[in-house]
């Protein structure tokens, strides 16, 4: 029977906020795709010669796509942290040119000779020579002066010698770019002076003023004195400004949280018998997911061992003797350490909605097994498939359609077109497994609580594809401000968004399924954090796009909701106290203690590894200088693996624990499993904390001290200090369980 409350104002808020959020990220991506640089149609020198076309441009893109150079290095920041940050090094050998060109232009000397005040006088006019915007809109050209023709000339010297015979560069084999080979989205022409153009390209946006603008397309992104780039003043006044605003948020929400008493009630009572009975009888379709979690174990561990080389790579150049990199490159080592982890924790989801669906209706769909099987193996497929693919691109084995069953080129999105099509079909696949459980129940009119929850949970479950459909949107020709707009959709607000919302509602129900809190409170509670989340996290995602070629309003939008996306998951602290008061206090024969650990590290990890560590990354002021430090790698692994690592080890917990025979789950595999809880994290925190945090204070000093561009250097991490700390983490990895 439907009672008096029925949540109309809470859904009015919700429906309100979503619409008000994904307005103003929308209408902001519009002002990014208008401001985006420009790709010339020709870039030519001062006599009108061409020296870079628009293809050659496009070509050159497509490279550093086909061969992963974003899982090894980064362009604008955004990639892997054991190569350069190719536009920040593009820029300085760029200007290193320009130095030699004038030196031996005006004073027919080497630069090098030059006392430091003669330098600096040349600088000088370096600087000013290249904020100077001679792309000729009408006419789509870029004209360089013959200084910046000379640096350009400088710039193929340099990546002919990195990339054509050269074993050096730890993790990649030599030569591995096939210089001569035409593949799909590329033109004919040397392929490595083509990669030089597009990294050339980003050196000038990125020291280039905009049309009638003191800062250049990326806010004046990355330090580098020398090309008179230095932190624009508007990032310290929105740092400023969201610290502010993050101290009246903090204060606002718990009044409201305290005023509408939006906590979940318990149901239990520590002295008294806990009224769950996790052994009964299972469905044909919920015996089937216990294969699901065979493949989640073996890319969990392909995803250990895959860590461990890629640590290993970091102090020396094979596997103890061992030319592992003309196997596994470090670039194909990190793509698939990127893609098992999101495999298995999407696959743990899956796993888990479908043994909900029969507890759920009550009953057991007609022939959902067979669906389940259908889902199963289209997982199989779609996991080895995309993996041999982003091994056979790198390596030059899969050519012509390297974009389509290869490596796409995009970080967290290395997935072949055709692959990523694959994961939505299995994705909608698991809505309709879904559907056939979910829709029933939702109908029902006994139990208008618990049927809201339902509802909320299977909106939760359908939003996870509906969001993954924005990597369709990239092409390998796409403009990389574009393209990145859309892939922070993904490695943004489907991952720390959409999959953080589903995991609350998803916490929500296993807590009211367990009986442990009331249907109402726990409804209510929901949409609390759910608006709260999406209302902060949906524009939050705007600190991805403060140096991307962009417009600078997302200093503004990104600093301030940044800020506020600390205030709910901080908030998500009570809740692992709620979570680790049910393990402490339930009797000891309670069947899910391994669960609820688990969960309360998750929410531990919410508020250290996504806020604290989100939080000092984020701000204009830090970022700016941290952009594509170590740092950004600890707040990735202690946020995806604390966060949705043990949510997903949580929940599969739960299954097993009602998927497998009774005598299994003795008090001696019930201890193993909350060491292992224990050990897991100590890991990760050991990593974060001994490791990489240390590690990217020494990289950002690096940073303000020499410009970015030394800071991702290779040698930097062999200093002698880096290099122990580093052994540190490969130790770590090869002690015991982690889920980096």
């Amino acid at each position: 029977m439907k009672t008096g409350y029925n949540y109309r104002r809470l859904t009015r808020v919700l429906v309100v906020t979503l619409v008000v959020a994904f307005s103003i990220l929308i209408a902001g991506g519009l002002a990014i795709f208008k401001n985006e640089a420009p790709r010339p149609s020709q870039i030519v020198n001062q006599n009108g010669t061409e020296l870079i076309s628009k293809k050659s441009l496009l070509s050159g893109q497509a490279v550093y796509e086909k061969y992963g150079l974003a899982d090894y290095g980064t362009y604008l920041g955004n990639g892997s942290y054991l190569g350069p940050d190719y536009t920040a090094q593009s820029l300085h050998i760029y200007l290193k040119g320009m130095d030699q060109y004038y030196a031996k232009t005006l004073y027919h000397k080497d630069f090098t000779t030059f006392s430091d005040l003669q330098q600096g006088g040349i600088k000088a006019k370096v600087k000013k020579e290249i904020k100077v915007n001679r792309y000729n809109k009408a006419k789509q050209t870029l004209r360089l002066t013959d200084a910046q023709a000379a640096g350009l000339k400088t710039l193929q010297s340099y990546y002919r010698k990195e990339f054509i015979n050269n074993p050096q560069q730890a993790g990649l084999p030599a030569s591995m770019i096939n210089q001569k080979k035409t593949d799909a989205f590329m033109y004919k022409g040397n392929k490595v002076d083509q990669l030089t153009s597009f990294f050339f390209w980003g050196a000038w946006l990125s020291s280039t003023n905009r049309p009638d603008r003191s800062f250049t397309y990326t806010n004046n992104w990355p330090y580098d004195q020398d090309a008179g780039n230095v932190m624009p003043a508007e990032a310290m006044v929105w740092t400023a400004i969201s610290v502010a605003l993050l101290v009246v948020g903090i204060g606002v929400i718990i009044y409201f949280q305290r005023r509408y008493q939006f906590d979940m009630e318990s149901r239990y009572l520590p002295d008294s018998p806990v009224d769950i009975d996790p052994d009964l009888p299972i469905t044909t379709s919920q015996k089937k997911v216990a294969k699901f979690f065979v493949i989640v174990m073996l890319m969990f561990l392909l995803q250990i061992l895959m860590g461990e080389l890629m640590a290993h790579y970091y102090v020396e150049n094979s596997f103890f003797g061992l030319p592992l990199q003309n196997i596994w490159p470090f670039n194909v080592a990190k793509a698939w350490h990127l893609q098992s982890v999101i495999f298995w924790v999407a696959t743990t989801w899956l796993a888990t909605g479908i043994y909900i669906v029969p507890r759920v209706l009550r009953r057991e769909p007609r022939n959902q097994g067979k669906l389940v099987d259908l889902l199963f193996w289209g997982l199989i497929i779609c996991v080895g498939g995309s993996m041999l693919g982003e091994w056979g691109s790198t390596l030059g084995i899969i050519n012509k359609n390297w974009w389509l069953f290869g490596n796409s080129g995009w970080e967290y999105l290395e997935l072949g077109k055709f692959w990523q099509i694959v994961f939505i079909l299995a994705m909608v696949l698991w809505i309709i497994i879904l559907m056939r459980g979910f829709i029933p129940a939702m109908k029902r009119k006994a139990d208008y609580d618990r049927t809201r929850l339902t509802t909320l949970l299977f909106c939760g479950a359908i939003a996870i594809p509906a969001f993954y459909l924005a990597s369709l949107f990239i092409l390998p020709n796409s403009h990389v401000t574009f393209a990145d707009y859309w892939r922070w959709w993904i490695v943004h607000l489907w991952v720390e968004g959409i999959f953080e919302s589903f995991a609350v509602i998803l916490i929500g129900w296993l807590m009211v399924d367990m009986k442990l809190t009331t249907v109402r409170s726990t409804v209510r509670a929901l949409y609390f954090q759910v608006i709260l989340l999406l209302g902060s996290g949906v524009v939050g995602m705007g600190h991805h796009y403060f140096w991307e070629g962009d417009h600078s309003v997302w200093l503004a939008l990104g600093a301030c909701f940044s800020a506020l996306e600390i205030v709910p998951l901080c908030l998500l602290v009570w809740e692992a106290y709620t979570h680790y008061r049910v393990y402490r206090d339930t009797q000891k024969v309670f069947p899910y203690k391994g669960t609820f650990i688990f969960l309360m590290w998750t929410g531990i990890w919410n508020a250290v590894g996504a806020g604290a560590l989100g939080f000092l990354i984020n701000a204009p002021a830090i970022n700016y200088f941290e952009h594509g430090t170590q740092w950004t790698s600890a707040h990735a692994h202690a946020s995806m693996a604390g966060v949705y690592g043990m949510f997903s080890i949580a929940i599969m917990l739960y299954t097993l624990r009602n998927v497998t025979k009774k005598q299994f789950w003795t008090k001696k595999m019930e201890k193993a499993v909350s060491w292992a809880a224990w050990l897991t994290n100590i890991g990760l925190a050991g990593m974060v904390f001994i490791t990489l945090l240390p590690v990217g204070q020494i990289q950002l000093i690096d940073a303000l001290k020499h410009g970015y561009w030394h800071a991702r250097l290779l040698s930097f991490y062999h200093q002698p200090v880096v290099a122990g700390l580093l052994w540190w983490f490969y130790w770590l990895l090869s002690s015991g369980p982690s889920l980096t």
